[in-house]
């Protein structure tokens, strides 16, 4: 087993951490942004999109891979960037670490005179991901650090390599209403047992219910899988409900640095606290987490 953080490149010269279990499966993810760009399994399959368009100068968030949103989703606070600040700052490496079984990295970004000047809070983040023969692991860890309360969306927005879009379907969710944003954020509900993606889909999965949600990405028709994942959410400790987006932006919202026909090989299902603000007293925590177990 090997594992080193600190001197990998990656593109646009841009510092990265690796993680390599003794397996063969490997992960890859930038300090700018926190931005997990490549999750390998044993074969050297690679599981995570990363837009042929992406732009790597350390300015622009990175098209694709797994951003990480916070403290907003879309942009409600229309002073702040879309999707807020985490995915377009530079992290700091806190600690890589290796076991027989699981090879591991943290990373951190704290409040900041630049921060601040957009959202005026006091924040600690920590963004854990593990790696093992069978699996990855993601979690972003937020600590309020401040005096006051904060309110807060957050999101892993997770862009899947698949064999095409077209012939994709999620599993595990039609039992949700779901906010339709392609129609203007009408509040729908179907019953269908799997989702397909024929054309430009934006879709907020509101969760009712705390603990941990399986869901299931691949062939639709109920054909054979190819991730299944686990999604979770803790606020203060306490188990909370998930809300997972599906996304696929097809040709007519493809943005710049996605350009077609880039669309047909990914599909993004992300765990969130999204659907409504979330509040964190000063001192608690909140977590969000998805495992990726390729199948």
């Amino acid at each position: 087993m090997e594992w080193c953080s600190g001197a990998a490149k990656g593109q646009g010269g841009l510092d990265t951490v690796v993680l390599r279990h003794a397996s063969g499966a490997s992960t890859e993810i930038y300090l700018f942004g926190a931005t997990l760009c490549s999750y390998k399994t044993a074969d050297g399959k690679e599981q995570i999109f990363v837009s042929p368009g992406a732009i790597w100068d350390g300015k622009k968030a990175i098209r694709g891979g797994v951003p990480v949103v916070f403290p907003q989703f879309g942009q409600p606070d229309k002073a702040m960037a879309q999707h807020g600040f985490a995915r377009s700052s530079v992290w700091t490496i806190k600690e890589v670490k290796g076991s027989p079984n699981e090879v591991s990295a943290v990373l951190t970004l704290r409040d900041s005179e630049a921060t601040r000047e957009k959202w005026p809070h006091a924040f600690n983040l920590e963004y854990i991901v593990s790696l093992t023969a069978a699996s990855l692991d993601m979690t972003l860890r937020i600590e309020n650090s401040g005096e006051t309360s904060f309110n807060f969306h957050a999101l892993l927005h997770t862009y899947f390599k698949i064999p095409a879009i077209a012939e994709a379907a999620v599993r595990n969710l039609s039992d949700r209403s779901f906010v339709d944003k392609v129609a203007g954020g009408e509040i729908k509900k179907d019953s269908d047992p799997e989702i397909v993606l024929p054309s430009f889909t934006d879709r907020v999965y509101v969760a009712t219910e705390s603990g941990p949600k399986n869901v299931v990405v691949g062939a639709k028709g109920g054909g054979a899988p190819w991730f299944e994942l686990i999604n979770e959410a803790r606020i203060a400790g306490e188990a909370t409900p998930c809300d997972v987006v599906v996304w696929n932006p097809y040709e007519e919202a493809s943005p710049g640095d996605l350009p077609p026909p880039a669309f047909l090989n990914f599909v993004c299902v992300e765990p969130g606290l999204v659907n409504e603000m979330h509040q964190l007293a000063p001192k608690a925590t909140a977590e969000l987490s998805q495992k990726i177990t390729p199948k």
